[in-house]
């Protein structure tokens, strides 16, 4: 039996697990972080009583679930958003976000928003992670963009002995993991805190650049990205690695 450890919980992983299927991979879910709620939760709900704003930046569905849980009655501008997943969490609650194909991150998300809009002098509201990157807000900025920078969740690691994790950790600490795909630099982290990444004999699987990227600074020489932030791309990337060449 060849495993996949996916850095996610059920309800997130599942669409990659079935996307693997083909490869004979096992899917063993392992989510190593979990969401919190920001230190000022209400500064999202302000910014969207206030208004005023040309469009909104989500790079995930945890910051467009965020935007729908704040909205209360306020008009919602466009959305301009990244990935199916967050796509998805908006069109659940009756919004049309609008998906740039060349979109895979804040960064390449918010040069597709510019590329379209003419923003300079106006206001736009990107709802992140505590942690997250803020390549995509400098690049607003730097255009002249008004940008509303609202810490909206925080992604925490999960506790060491949390059961939700303990069958991937064993898998990895045992060498039998044939591949581990990870979705956040916050999981390379948590992951790297778990198990020690460069301690394990796994291939790696990134579902973007900026993933992939933590994963090299932790120590992994190389990294399979996925061309689209999708469950075919994840599985496009894997089939790269896996099965192994001679």
């Amino acid at each position: 039996m060849a495993y996949v450890v996916i850095t996610r919980d059920v309800e997130g992983g599942s669409a990659y697990a079935a996307a693997l299927e083909h490869l004979g991979l096992d899917a063993v879910m392992m989510p190593v972080t979990q969401t919190a709620p920001p230190s000022d939760p209400g500064e999202l709900v302000r910014a969207m009583e206030r208004g005023g704003y040309q469009a909104i930046v989500c790079a995930s569905a945890r910051a467009a679930g965020a935007i729908i849980r704040s909205k209360g009655h306020t008009p919602i501008p466009e959305v301009w958003a990244v990935g199916p997943a967050t796509a998805r969490v908006l069109a659940d609650a009756h919004l049309s976000p609008i998906l740039p194909e060349a979109a895979r991150d804040g960064a390449s998300l918010a040069r597709a928003l510019l590329a379209q809009r003419d923003l300079a002098g106006k206001r736009v509201l990107v709802p992140r992670a505590e942690e997250g990157r803020e390549d995509g807000i400098a690049i607003l900025r730097d255009a002249g963009v008004i940008v509303d920078d609202i810490v909206a969740y925080r992604t925490i690691p999960v506790a060491a002995d949390d059961p939700a994790i303990a069958r991937g950790r064993e898998l990895l600490a045992a060498g039998q993991v044939a591949v581990c795909c990870v979705f956040a630099p916050s999981q390379v982290a948590a992951l790297d805190a778990l198990v020690g990444i460069r301690a394990i004999t796994t291939q790696f699987a990134a579902i973007g650049d900026t993933t992939a990227d933590a994963l090299r600074e932790a120590g992994v020489s190389v990294v399979a990205v996925a061309p689209t932030p999708t469950p075919e791309g994840i599985a496009n990337a894997v089939a790269a690695v896996y099965p192994p060449r001679p």
